[in-house]
């Protein structure tokens, strides 16, 4: 059972592992602040808890819902406070996100409506050293010094509205005090009186911190079954092929440290263009998909699963007599049109036009149809691994050295010598045959290897038969 803790600004290290080692026994994981695909990247279960205080949003793509959602799905403990996690919580709590503290609760009684309560200024690694003050912790100084008398109600106003001015990355208390000096200066005194009850009070003035430390005591307190007018559960929620794609982009391929930058999609994708038996694979994938039927119902052989295809085709409107004339120049080859019986033709016309949905690739994660042999897999990360350690190196020897620089006329004779074709039809239905939706799709995926060839002494990129 573990507890994955994101955090950043608001709470270090350490204050996490002590809280965890006195309020729960189950392993408490720190992470940095979370951003768009970190949760994709964990394996989680029923057993485990996500606790999300501190994501980013400017710096980079934000956590994004249907990401939360589909932790959820997994049945994974999701709870959200303080900053990010306040913000997420307070829009999904319908869908089972535990929210905790009064940030959660302001956003999600409408109270706050900005990201830009919660926002800060911080260092963009490391610790990520706090540099700027939230507004809600103005706000929530503020309301104490008013109730502990040091501090007129009206004043109180000025000074938020004076914090107000100011942009995230750039509030302070020294600029607070500025700035109302500037704009309000009868109301200047008030400023310095609110910065030093702030500093002498650090427990009246923080309140995200004190968020923070309230969720991470309720990571121990039993999930209460979610039970309400209007939930719906994470598992219901539809999938799309956004969420699809981004769990095949940021999963890693296997666990091993060696190969931990490696995700689903860069395996499947090495595989694709050099495993001899993929156009195999892939084939029986589409059928299968085309035909409407389980993998394990196609163990008949490759005639009885290219006729149920066939079949499914034709209910669908999709038969040699309804195709137009120019679908079969598009998607055949000349020799192909010429010597391929109707049945043949039809069936590789289907597998290389197929969909997984209208305008979408063939298909977004790394379905397990696809994946081959665990050994063929792990053997895949390491080429990735190697190919990617070999770019770096030689993009640090200079400019325009890198995959994205390569001529295209050099990528396009990896591609003819890897697949022992010539002409450029050729080419075109062997991509597709492995999966691609065009040749040019293939030539962008095989720019990423082109070199670690040339290394190995034009010897073709090693993916083992699956």
């Amino acid at each position: 059972m573990t507890v994955h803790v994101f955090i950043g600004p608001t709470l270090s290290a350490a204050d996490v592992l002590a809280v965890a080692d006195r309020a729960a026994a189950d392993r408490a994981v720190v992470h940095r602040p979370v951003r768009h695909g970190d949760l994709l990247a964990l394996d989680t279960g029923a057993a485990d808890t996500v606790l999300i205080i501190d994501g980013v949003f400017h710096q980079t793509a934000p956590v994004r819902h249907k990401e939360i959602i589909d932790v959820l799905a997994r049945r994974t403990r999701v709870i959200g406070a303080s900053s990010m996690g306040a913000l997420r919580a307070a829009e999904l709590w319908p869908y089972g996100m535990e929210g905790v503290g009064l940030v959660f609760g302001m956003y999600a009684q409408g109270e706050l409506d900005s990201d830009e309560e919660v926002a800060v200024g911080h260092l963009p690694s490391g610790e990520h050293r706090q540099l700027t003050v939230p507004l809600v912790n103005v706000r929530w100084t503020i309301s104490n010094a008013v109730t502990g008398k040091a501090l007129a109600p009206e004043d109180g106003v000025t000074l938020l509205n004076a914090a107000r001015t100011l942009h995230y990355t750039e509030r302070s208390w020294a600029a607070i005090v500025h700035t109302t000096r500037r704009l309000h200066p009868a109301a200047a005194e008030a400023a310095v009186g609110l910065r030093e009850f702030a500093e002498r009070h650090p427990d009246l003035s923080d309140l995200k911190r004190r968020d923070a430390l309230l969720a991470l005591s309720h990571c121990s307190t039993p999930r209460a079954a979610a039970s309400f007018p209007g939930f719906t559960p994470a598992w219901m929620v539809p999938r799309t092929m956004y969420l699809d794609r981004w769990r095949g982009t940021y999963r890693p391929a296997v666990s091993d440290r060696r190969t931990a930058a490696v995700s689903e999609l860069d395996v499947l994708r090495f595989q694709q263009l050099y495993a001899p038996d993929f156009p195999q694979r892939y084939r029986r994938f589409a059928l299968t998909r085309i035909a409407g039927i389980p993998s394990a119902s196609t163990d008949d052989g490759d005639g009885c699963l290219v006729r149920a295809a066939l079949e499914a085709a034709d209910q669908r409107g999709i038969s040699a007599r309804t195709l137009p004339r120019s679908a079969w120049p598009y998607w055949l080859t000349p020799w192909e049109q010429r010597e391929g019986g109707p049945e043949d033709s039809l069936s590789t016309l289907l597998v290389r036009s197929f969909r997984s949905a209208p305008g979408a690739v063939p298909f977004h994660d790394a379905p397990a149809e696809l994946r081959g042999t665990d050994e063929a897999w792990a053997a895949s990360a390491d080429a990735v691994a190697a190919a990617d350690r070999l770019n770096e190196q030689m993009a640090r020897t200079g400019e325009h050295r890198s995959p994205r620089h390569l001529p295209l006329p050099l990528v396009r004779r990896h591609l003819a010598d890897t697949w022992r074709v010539e002409e450029p039809a050729a080419l075109t239905a062997v991509a597709r045959d492995r999966g691609f939706i065009s040749l040019g799709e293939a030539e962008e995926a095989a720019r990423r290897f082109v070199l670690l060839r040339r290394a190995r002494g034009d010897r073709r990129p090693e993916a083992p038969a699956c």
